[in-house]
């Protein structure tokens, strides 16, 4: 039986002082039929106003502004309790400090219109989620609602032939060490154990349905990952420190489908 009730568009509003900026991004937006571009606003003061009148569902947020920081305004701003912020700068290095604060999402500029399908993506499925739901619509999971200690338990390998009774869960990633020609395995705790070179990719992958390749050297514990940005794969609070984790094109579909589907 096919739902005929139409959904109602998303509501953004843009705060961001960069003239070119703002016309990119609204009309990427225009061109969509799922996202309803409110307003713009060039400073955070106007931008205030904006959100208090439109109570838009998602906020895309400039970073710098000459009157101030937009992390240290989004620490400190009210907003509705629907609403979500997406930063839409250029500066890379606030990321991690973003998401310790739980922001929803980042679009770096240069934006590529891809990253924008995956945010709105993210938005609506989550959107959707919380009438079925008791999880806070937004808000990027910690690792201590995400660590699932109930899968069933698998033996691995060490490089000096021993085994080790392991939960998968406890597993973040693997990497491969191509001058060693081996894997490695990177656990919760941060404790890394060389597996045996007999370990193929496919012996990995077939540890448990959460692991997803993401690289030629690495593959992932899906429920770790945080947020997919570009060709970098963060982890959740607190591994959004561990930075060496590398998304190619051949791997980034599937790794976006298995994230998605979590």
């Amino acid at each position: 039986m096919t739902d005929n009730k139409k959904r109602n568009p998303i509501t953004a509003v843009i705060i961001d002082d960069d003239l070119p900026s703002i016309r990119l991004l609204a009309e990427e937006l225009s061109r969509r039929d799922d996202i309803q571009l409110c307003a713009t606003a060039e400073s955070l003061k106007e931008g205030e106003k904006l959100i208090a009148k439109h109570q838009p569902d998602l906020i895309f947020l400039d970073m710098k502004f000459p009157e101030g920081n937009g992390l240290a305004w989004y620490e400190e701003a009210v907003l509705p309790e629907h609403t979500r912020v997406v930063f839409h700068t250029c500066y890379q290095r606030y990321i991690h400090d973003a998401l310790s604060l739980h922001v929803f999402d980042f679009l770096l500029k240069p934006f590529d219109p891809s990253e924008l399908n995956v945010i709105i993506r993210r938005f609506l499925d989550q959107d959707t989620s919380r009438h079925n739901t008791s999880s806070m619509v937004g808000s990027i999971p910690t690792l201590s609602t995400t660590h699932n200690n109930t899968s069933r338990l698998i033996s691995i390998t060490s490089v000096t032939n021993s085994k080790v009774i392991v939960n998968p869960a406890d597993i973040v990633y693997f990497r491969y060490m191509s001058d060693r020609k081996i894997w490695e395995c990177v656990f919760y705790n941060l404790k890394r154990i060389v597996l045996k070179r007999q370990t193929t990719a496919e012996t990995i992958l077939g540890y448990g349905p959460d692991f997803v390749r993401t690289h030629k050297q690495f593959i992932v514990n899906v429920r770790y990952v945080g947020i997919i940005n570009g060709n970098d794969c963060i982890l959740l609070p607190p591994l959004d420190n561990i930075t060496e984790i590398k998304i190619s094109k051949t791997y980034r579909r599937d790794l976006m489908d298995r994230f998605y589907d979590i």
